[in-house]
């Protein structure tokens, strides 16, 4: 499933499928696999899709580092990755991730 805000947009796993095309995303974008997370002087968004199907390197602001959530965009990302203590809330990241799924 293509995830859009408009600007930036992602291919996602999603397995059923619970949305029909042009509804808006509520959920959270979870990330699977996160590796090669550091903190960024960079203040963008980006995406950059990699070799793999499913895979992505990113740049976006941490916005809640209890709940390892990232905004790309227009775009809500959940990480499976402990944020390192050294990266606060509002700090920019990249990151590496393996597979994009949709709940």
């Amino acid at each position: 499933m293509i995830v859009t805000d408009g600007e930036l947009e992602i291919m996602c796993f999603a397995q059923p499928l619970n949305y029909l095309e042009e509804n808006e995303l509520l959920e959270t974008i979870y990330c699977l696999d996160v590796s090669d997370l550091v903190k960024s002087e960079l203040s963008e968004y980006r995406i950059e899709k990699l070799d793999d199907n499913f895979s992505y390197s990113f740049l976006g602001q941490l916005i809640d580092k209890r709940d390892e959530k990232v905004r790309v965009g227009g775009l809500l990302l959940e990480l499976d990755y402990n944020i390192p203590g050294d990266i606060n809330k509002g700090d920019f990241i990249s990151f590496n991730c393996q597979r994009l799924d949709i709940y």
